[in-house]
């Protein structure tokens, strides 16, 4: 019985030596894709990663040296890129190995329209209209990075970046307006609303083009402009205050909009009414002796270049507007996407 063990152990001690001195070979490994967002976020509105359901398109040239100084041949053309749920990452349409040696430059662009291209050597570029307010929530993203094929992550991180700037528009009444006043037996109560019923953006540049390699955008000639419809409401919307009453800033608009120097004519216009219901009451017997609403219509036209003289790509515009029975005032900050933090316009 122990001869038979002693066998037993022994023949367990040499196919574990033949395992660990045969390592099963490993072959090219495949190339796989990581969507991330750096300070800022692919969609302007709704989330805060890559959009799994958004492909995005890659090229990329390979290197047998670090990539300066070096002559480079084409390893991927245009790419799309889609997200696999069973795996988790992002595969390209055809399959990709890794070299065993050598550098990969790849160049990365979202979405994937006609419109937007890569060149190998500089980059993303793209010929780009906002025309309209559907247009303006369409976001244009680059991505570039270096990898060594010996040291290649598990995943090549692209990591976007926004070649548009945001938007975001908000409104708020000047003040509180309501009171109400008792004199000889009488209550009068004034209960003062402003309703905002129509926003403009008009007059911006709508169109141009862009260089990833230069981080700049360049117009035609003539140079494209746009009106766009920021908001519109045939209720309108009630701006409000808090219990304090301070005045309560609504979101009314969020737009992706071409980088520019903003035109001196272009401008924001404004719509809106003040609503006003008037009742005067008896103390003494409770009885209500009149009931009156009316409005008063309201319109400002405001140059948009005095508050806010230029859009920097990757960067958040946020356009605050003040409205009541005086002027409507315009105030305007920069932020990055996320806003970490905060400039007022004019005072940087």
């Amino acid at each position: 019985m122990l001869k038979r063990l002693l066998i037993i152990v022994l023949g367990l001690y040499a196919l574990t030596s033949c395992m660990e001195n045969h390592p099963t070979p490993v072959g090219p490994q495949q190339m796989v894709f990581s969507a991330v967002a750096s300070h800022s976020t692919k969609d302007i509105i709704t989330t805060t990663t890559y959009p799994t359901d958004v492909p995005f398109v890659v090229e990329s040239v390979y290197y047998n040296d670090s990539k300066k100084g070096t002559e480079g041949s084409s390893f991927m053309t245009r790419q799309r890129i889609s997200f696999d749920q069973s795996s988790g990452v992002w595969k390209p349409q055809t399959e990709h190995y890794w070299p065993e040696g050598g550098y990969i430059q790849f160049y990365a662009a979202s979405p994937d329209l006609p419109q937007v291209t890569i060149d190998p050597e500089h980059g993303v570029e793209a010929e780009w209209e906002i025309a309209n307010e559907e247009d303006a929530k369409v976001d244009l993203c680059f991505a570039e990075t270096t990898e060594k094929c010996a040291l290649h992550p598990v995943a090549v991180p692209v990591v976007f970046y926004h070649a548009l700037s945001q938007v975001c528009i908000k409104a708020r009444t000047l003040k509180d307006y309501s009171f109400s006043q008792k004199e000889n037996g009488v209550i009068q109560a004034n209960a003062i609303t402003v309703v905002l019923d129509s926003v403009r953006l008009n007059g911006v540049i709508s169109a141009g083009h862009f260089n990833q390699e230069l981080r700049s955008w360049t117009y035609g000639d003539p140079i494209k402009k746009a009106d766009y419809k920021v908001f519109d409401s045939e209720e309108g919307l009630a701006l409000k205050t808090d219990r304090y009453e301070n005045p309560i800033f609504s979101v009314i608009g969020t737009m992706l909009i071409v980088p520019q120097r903003i035109p001196e004519d272009a401008t924001i216009d404004e719509w809106h009414h003040i609503q006003i219901r008037t009742s005067t009451t008896d103390t003494t017997t409770g009885k209500v002796l009149s009931d009156i609403t009316y409005s008063i219509p309201k319109f400002s036209s405001i140059p948009l270049a005095v508050y806010c003289n230029r859009l920097v790509l990757d960067y958040k515009y946020t356009i605050r507007l003040a409205l009541g029975m005086e002027d409507s005032e315009l105030s305007a900050t920069v932020t990055d996407w996320t806003e970490t933090r905060e400039i007022i316009l004019g005072d940087e």
